[in-house]
């Protein structure tokens, strides 16, 4: 599909550009939905980067979570992910 075809074109690859595509095509399964992103993966912030024998993870501040829920279903969607808990200390 090209831009020209698309009902709806989302920039960027990361967790909101991705959450609001896969939204809107549950809402309107017939759209054609095409998602751009400049970096190779997508992500967003959401990524871990390992450089000079160090990883460094971009994501870790943006997701603490006030609803469970929330939190419980962005969990169960990681299945193959290590996920390691930090309780917020603030």
């Amino acid at each position: 599909m090209t831009i020209e075809h698309a009902d709806i074109v989302v920039i960027g690859a990361g967790v909101s550009g991705l959450g609001f595509a896969n939204w809107y095509r549950a809402k309107h399964p017939r759209a054609n939905v095409i998602v751009l992103e400049r970096e190779a993966e997508p992500g967003g912030y959401c990524r871990t980067v390992v450089q000079d024998g160090f990883v460094w993870d971009y994501s870790g501040h943006f997701f603490h979570f006030r609803h469970p829920e929330i939190e419980a279903e962005l969990v169960a969607r990681m299945r193959d992910q290590r996920i390691l808990k930090v309780e917020k200390d603030s």
